[in-house]
């Protein structure tokens, strides 16, 4: 069973499957236990007896009662001493046995004539008559006249029931209680047989009527045959003759159809040959019917359409070859029919119910693909719905494969070595510049031995996930950023890896580095030695004093904040969950002394419950800082600063709002560049370096948010930070 059969179309094939499986096999349990396809099945056994036909025993002779006879010894019922007549002129030619077929069951005066002649001519075998029973018995049996049956050389009936066809196929072994078949008692078989022995048997005609030699009744009479024509042969003698009694239609045709006698000389021949016909039981007939289905109907899950059809066939062809097979050599009939029809039936509603379900799981998906892909153009008309659906298909493919190869030509026109892996990490797709950096054949190789051939430091502890820098032995340093593919579901399928080659970026950041150290620490240090001298040299000129430092502290202070820009734009963020309520809190409580000396007031709105966001702390607050920073300063003594705090569709707004002088529009458009700087000469003290606004910005974007500035020339400035919510 395939796999797809744990999804809901996989499920419901599997229903239609066993429900397809059960009706075919119920269907084949009752038609044969109902014998439903009877005419079938006698028409094929017709056909098949017809072709294989064989030579009548030419030790069988029939003495015809035919219309010539009665025209020349007149009409019927003879004299009795015209039967023994014949018997005397038999008797004389020695036949082995002769089969009266008259049936002699009311007495007559000349019993005695004809019961000598009976004896006379040897053993002389008599047809007993089987009528309807009395009295709720089965069968009544009728014996001939007393002397009659005592000079017999057996008594035996000789019933024949046609098919529902009215075509006689079969001989009754049992069809009365006491009475055995007559052919049987003529050959000593009249042994009574027990009830399940009693099938019937089916009779191989050797051709159609007139098939054993015959002669007239008449003719005998006249002694027209010489004696050797008659002399150890088996004679039956009966009525042939039209409306005297009645013809049966058998396999082999034939006009007028076959006498009774006739017929009893074909179930003597093949008795004393031993050619009857079993028949299959119903057991057998289930068997043969239900075990191609079930192959069948296994060949539906697991084999193509083309390749069921000729599994169909060559059941079917099978199953006739075997009724063939044994109808020839093992004498037994095994109708094809039951099986054949069961295989015709099944194999069309499988067809509907395939096609049915395929049809809807093509509007299925269409409709689950819904916009994704670009509706298709009716290009002519539609024969009907799965032609439409197989067109949309068509055109669903196509454009599957042009966003394939879109993909494909994007992958192809990265410049990094770019690669594709399954959920094994195995490579199922690679573009040029990865191959030329890992060498050809990379598909379906293993990532991690494909990263072995570049010998990269710390690769033994295993294959780094993320983006993580690969330190190679030759000096290069490639950046391998790893990002999930993930299938329908949601569940990851594999990988794309990207290899950068970041050498010189690496060999940037190492300078970046240095100059953050620079001045950190060997420009810093001479300033702070400054400040240091200064105070240890009361002797100096105090307005010298005061501007050298100044100047020193403004040193210090520019190195400061070019140091925490830097840091701002490419140090890792932490990701932690941060209460915005308290970091404007303590940055407030933290400028409070310059607010006090200027006697502004801060004002804090929106606070009451926190506000928490993922981010980083410590970034975090030097930006509000550097925002209250910068409103107490350019703030007018006596003024107010607003810090509002808002939640909107999971995001957070932080404005702070001063009343200090305010921006033009050209200083807005540039307020968070680095190095820009505003003086206001009533603000007072050192314009700084131009580089707080430039962090607030850095940090702020590096979060997810937005900063922006509003302002107009006289009346304040308000800074606004957008920040994600942490939900």
């Amino acid at each position: 069973m395939p796999a797809a059969g744990r999804s809901p179309a996989g499920r419901r094939l599997l229903l239609e499957w066993v429900l397809v499986a059960v009706l075919a096999t119920a269907a084949a349990a009752g038609a044969t236990w109902s014998n439903l396809l009877t005419r079938a099945d006698g028409a094929v056994y017709d056909a098949l007896a017809s072709v294989s036909g064989r030579a009548a025993d030419p030790a069988i002779i029939i003495v015809a009662i035919d219309d010539r006879s009665l025209a020349e010894l007149g009409r019927w019922p003879w004299p009795r001493a015209r039967h023994a007549a014949l018997l005397n002129g038999l008797a004389a030619m020695k036949p082995e046995a002769v089969v009266y077929d008259v049936l002699f069951t009311e007495p007559d005066a000349a019993d005695p004539e004809l019961a000598r002649a009976m004896t006379a001519a040897g053993k002389v075998f008599l047809p007993v008559l089987v009528e309807p029973g009395m009295n709720g018995a089965h069968l009544n049996q009728v014996a001939p006249a007393g002397l009659l049956a005592g000079a017999a050389g057996g008594l035996g009936q000789v019933i024949i029931r046609p098919d529902r066809d009215g075509v006689v196929r079969r001989r009754e072994r049992c069809p009365a209680p006491t009475a055995r078949p007559l052919a049987e008692v003529v050959l000593g078989l009249a042994t009574p047989l027990p009830q399940a022995a009693c099938a019937a048997e089916l009779i191989p005609f050797p051709g159609p009527p007139g098939a054993y030699r015959t002669i007239s009744f008449g003719s005998v009479l006249r002694g027209e045959a010489p004696a050797e024509f008659f002399t150890g042969k088996r004679v039956l003698v009966g009525a042939t003759a039209l409306g005297m009694t009645d013809h049966f239609q058998t396999p082999m045709g034939g006009a007028g159809g076959m006498s009774g006698v006739e017929l009893q000389a074909n179930i003597l021949d093949a008795l004393d040959r031993g050619v009857t016909r079993g028949e299959a039981g119903w057991l057998l007939r289930l068997a043969i019917a239900v075990l191609p289905l079930w192959i069948l109907m296994a060949g539906f899950l697991t084999l193509s359409p083309a390749r069921n059809l000729a599994l169909a066939v060559g059941l079917g062809a099978a199953t006739l070859g075997l009724s063939i097979m044994l109808f020839g050599l093992g004498r037994l009939w095994l109708s094809p029919v039951t099986t054949l029809a069961v295989l015709l039936l099944v194999f069309p509603l499988w067809g509907w119910r395939r096609l049915a379900m395929a049809s809807d799981y093509l509007k299925a998906e269409f409709e689950r693909l819904g916009g994704r892909l670009e509706a298709p153009v009716a290009n002519g008309p539609v024969a009907d719905v799965v032609a439409g659906q197989a067109r949309a298909l068509s055109g669903a493919i196509s454009r599957m494969d042009a966003l394939r190869r879109f993909a494909d030509d994007i992958l192809a026109s990265l410049p990094d070595a770019t690669l594709v892996t399954d959920a094994d990490g195995r490579v199922i797709q690679a573009n040029a510049a990865g191959e030329a950096l890992l060498g050809p054949d990379l598909v379906g190789q293993p990532l991690t031995a494909l990263l072995r051939r570049l010998e990269p430091a710390g690769l033994e502890d295993g294959r780094p996930a993320g983006t993580h820098p690969l330190a190679l032995r030759d000096g290069r340093t490639l950046l391998m950023m790893t990002a999930p593919r993930r299938g329908e579901g949601g569940g990851q399928v594999g990988e794309v890896i990207s290899l950068a080659d970041a050498t010189q970026l690496m060999a940037t950041a190492r300078q970046r580095e240095q100059a953050l150290q620079l001045l950190t620490h060997d420009m810093r240090s001479p300033q702070t030695s400054i400040l240091a001298l200064l105070q240890q040299s009361p002797g100096l000129e105090p307005t010298v004093v005061g501007r050298i430092a100044a100047n020193a502290r403004r040193t210090l202070a520019l190195a400061d904040g070019f140091v925490q820009f830097a840091r701002a734009e490419a140090s890792r963020l932490a990701h932690e969950p941060v209460d915005l309520c308290d970091v404007i809190s303590e940055m407030a409580d933290e400028l409070w002394p310059q607010a006090q000396q200027k006697k502004v007031e801060f004002i804090q709105e929106g606070c009451e419950e926190p506000c928490l966001v993922l981010g980083d702390l410590s970034l975090l607050a030097r930006a509000f800082g550097n925002l209250f920073q910068n409103a107490v300063k350019y703030s007018p003594a006596g003024g107010r600063i607003v810090v509002a705090l808002a939640r909107e569709d999971g995001r957070v707004r932080v404005s702070v709002t001063d009343q200090g002088p305010g921006l033009t529009p050209d200083e807005m458009a540039s307020v968070f560049e680095p190095f820009k700087r505003f003086a206001r000469p009533d603000a007072g003290g050192d314009p700084g370096a131009g580089l707080g606004l430039a962090f607030v910005r850095s940090v702020v974007t590096r979060h997810g948010g937005r900063a922006t500035c509003e302002s107009v020339p006289g009346a304040g400035a308000r800074f606004v930070v957008d920040l994600p919510a942490r939900l």
